[in-house]
């Protein structure tokens, strides 16, 4: 990698040009080592592996757009600032305990030389907290939006659909989840919502609605807001969260089903992150593309059509063929989003009904609880193949049932006529070897259902080996967790998405430093043993 290094970033558009500034320090890439041995890489963790790949430079002008002037002292280098809460949310440092490592004789003195500082001109902890306050969280997603470009340009994130077998035309595949993120501060009220900071004269209490004690805000602790809410996280709020993919109502109304009991639920106050990740089947990884942050109540399908929009925006050359997701995304509006403005299949786990359960239901309308269409005497169709241009699924049923006699859904008031009409199907003739065949589109062709339409069989060997991949999805979420961001380090939703952000940047960054580290090690192992 030596004639290639540095690792370039592209600067995302729209981005004002920097304007030049005296600063008391100064953010340069110096290239690694040339003595650096595979003892010596060993010795290094990821962190410093990324330091001496990238050139984060291009983020100078991104990081620097929260200088108002040129007036007041000269300020650090938004770089070095920056890369320093890259490096603390790496570390799980807290602010001091960033300060106390750069004054550290042991490690100081690399971190310093690589970050740009000086051993007598070091920032202080509340110039790293005032810079984090001072920087915006679009700021730090268009930094992570600067190595997810660099790194496609430079062939790393696919561009293209990596799964085996599928054409080289394909766009990528994204697994999507959400993930919740518990608030800086400690709930004090679960009803708090904007109403508890409007003026005290127009402030109603949700929590008295609800029939609960609340407050009167009729002190002076509730001059300002509400003495219940938390004021440094104004905008965090309380959700339950069942474990189910059902409606609350639905889940009273069918205590017996197979949802989740109430028992695994979990009570949570704070936000919710999502991201777009996208998969890499050829180095078995994914790359996370940051999306919405937004309060924990929102639920999580709202969030996926406005997220793609903005990935659009973002990433305009990035063709999308596949989105993997789990219940919480099979909702209509959002199927018919992938199938008609992605154009891309629709990998995303059944949201089932009660009516699934009705043998009777799903033979009147054409298709089973997984959405396997049926034939009119209740035999399940075999999936014939997907047609990738047009769109479309065809189902045909093989005559099958000619060696079973039993249909594969009977219902219990199976009459005489019924069994001697099946017997007349005018497609048991050999003049029909594939038998009775139906299409499956956007819909289900009988009655227009969304829910259960799909692009594949669920449950085939080819829908397990594509939905398997949904893992990487939770993948992100364990990195996150790891990096001690599933509770945020920092108050209020700006600072807390910038922390999510920070932890995508850090994910895409890593898994190069893990690629070059190995292959570095693998080569080093097959020059010693000669193999």
């Amino acid at each position: 990698l030596y004639p290639m290094l540095p690792l370039r970033l592209v600067l995302p558009s729209g981005v004002p040009p920097w304007q030049p500034r005296r600063c008391r320090s100064y953010y340069r890439w110096l290239p690694p080592e040339e003595t650096l041995t595979a003892e010596d890489l060993q010795g290094l963790d990821d962190f410093d592996l990324v330091l001496r790949l990238f050139d984060l430079s291009p983020w100078r002008p991104i990081l620097a757009q929260r200088f108002c002037s040129h007036l007041g002292p000269p300020p650090f280098d938004p770089v070095g600032i920056g890369l320093s809460a890259l490096l603390s949310r790496w570390k799980g440092w807290s602010w001091p305990t960033l300060l106390t490592e750069l004054h550290s004789s042991e490690r100081g003195a690399g971190y310093r030389r690589r970050l740009g500082f000086l051993a007598a001109d070091l920032p202080c902890a509340s110039t790293f907290r005032m810079a984090l306050h001072d920087t915006k969280a679009s700021w730090v997603q268009l930094c992570a939006d600067s190595l997810a470009l660099s790194l496609m340009a430079y062939g790393l994130i696919p561009t293209h659909s990596t799964f085996p077998g599928d054409p080289p035309e394909r766009g990528v595949s994204i697994a999507t989840d959400c993930q919740l993120v518990a608030a800086r501060s400690r709930m004090r009220c679960r009803y708090q919502n904007p109403q508890c900071f409007l003026p005290r004269d127009t402030r109603t209490c949700a929590a008295r609605e609800a029939g609960k004690e609340g407050c009167a805000c009729d002190s002076d602790a509730c001059l300002a807001h509400c003495r219940l809410a938390t004021a440094r996280d104004s905008e965090a709020a309380y959700v339950y969260y069942s474990g189910s993919n059902l409606p609350a109502h639905a889940q009273a109304q069918n205590p017996a089903s197979d949802s989740p009991s109430q028992s695994r639920g979990k009570h949570h106050f704070g936000y919710k992150s999502k991201a777009f990740n996208v998969v890499d089947d050829r180095l078995f990884t994914f790359w996370p593309l940051s999306a919405p942050f937004t309060p924990a109540p929102r639920n999580d399908h709202l969030l996926t059509i406005p997220g793609f929009r903005n990935l659009a925006c973002r990433f305009p050359s990035l063709r999308i063929s596949e989105v993997l997701g789990d219940a919480g995304e099979g909702f209509d509006e959002i199927l018919l989003f992938v199938y008609h403005s992605l154009h891309a299949l629709r990998t995303i786990r059944i949201r089932h009904h009660d009516c699934d359960k009705n043998p009777l239901t799903c033979l009147k309308r054409g298709y089973d609880a997984q959405g396997t269409p049926l034939c009119p005497h209740g035999y399940l169709l075999a999936f014939n193949g997907h047609d990738y241009r047009r769109q479309l699924s065809k189902w045909v049923c093989r005559q099958r049932c000619v060696p079973h006699p039993e249909p594969d859904l009977l219902p219990d008031n199976w009459t005489d006529e019924q069994r001697a009409a099946l017997l007349l199907c005018p497609y048991r003739v050999p003049a029909h070897p594939l038998g009775y065949s139906t299409t499956v589109t956007a819909t289900h062709p009988r009655d227009n259902d969304v829910r259960l339409a799909r692009d594949f069989k669920v449950n085939s060997p080819t829908w397990k080996l594509r939905i398997g991949r949904l893992s990487y999805a939770e993948s992100r979420n364990a990195n996150q967790t790891r990096r001690d961001l599933k509770r945020s380090p920092w108050f209020g939703q700006p600072n807390s998405a910038k922390a999510q952000y920070l932890g995508d940047i850090l994910s895409c960054a890593l898994n190069v430093a893990r690629f070059v580290r190995e292959a570095t090690l693998a080569a080093e192992h097959s020059a010693a043993t000669g193999v």
